[in-house]
């Protein structure tokens, strides 16, 4: 098998329903918001049944809460350990200044399979020019340049949980095409020989695992 990215987008965040939600989540800022009890309790659910029988070498998300659940539950009872990666963070100005993440530390006592020795390509993001989604596509392309380098297996199998304005730019980067893709759906790319950095893409915005399959919010 190729080398192989597979990329999610975050499950229904609770502030897609809820304008209230803070008030419910003291200890969280606005841009931080956790999962509805629809992404949790059902899409999570979904997407771990839909990885249960794939290999995964490498995992990443982005420290929000709703990347890093999203990425724990849909890991159930693998060995994986999830490698924060601010990197993969949402585009800028959507988030506070700096973005409300957790650190490391932190993570790890809400999720247990934080990986605390990972060294992040990202340790803090850098400025992003502009007002709108494609502010992310320098940042993305020199995260995608080094994790190429850094998991360099000609079989690795490596799993990106993310959000809406990073995952189009990694089709922009991959596919030479931006594309916005729903909450919860999987896209999948494989390399085009080894270690060439090229990369086909076999699916994107995936959501045949979901029984739900409204209102994903690709925008």
């Amino acid at each position: 098998m190729p080398r192989r990215i597979y990329v999610v987008r975050h499950c229904e965040r609770i502030d897609n329903i809820d304008s209230k939600w803070r008030k419910k989540y003291p200890g969280f800022q606005d841009d931080n918001s956790p999962l509805s009890d629809r992404g949790r309790n059902i899409q999570a659910v979904e997407l771990q049944k839909r990885f249960s029988n794939i290999h995964l070498d490498h995992v990443l998300a982005s420290p929000m809460d709703r990347t890093m659940e999203t990425a724990s539950l849909l890991l159930g009872e693998k060995d994986n350990l999830i490698k924060p990666e601010p990197g993969l963070c949402e585009v800028l100005y959507l988030c506070n200044d700096p973005p409300s993440f957790w650190k490391v530390d932190k993570l790890k006592e809400k999720f247990s399979k934080v990986d605390t020795n990972y060294s992040p390509v990202f340790k803090r993001l850098p400025p992003e020019t502009g007002y709108g989604d494609e502010a992310c596509v320098p940042r993305i392309k020199e995260l995608i340049d080094k994790l190429l380098i850094k998991f360099n297996g000609k079989d690795d199998q490596i799993l990106l949980v993310s959000h809406g304005a990073p995952i189009g730019a990694i089709h922009e980067i991959l596919n030479n095409k931006w594309k916005y893709v729903g909450q919860a759906t999987v896209s999948i790319w494989d390399e085009i020989g080894d270690n060439t950095g090229k990369f086909k893409c076999l699916s994107s915005s995936d959501s045949s695992h979901l029984s739900d399959k409204s209102n994903l919010r690709p925008w």
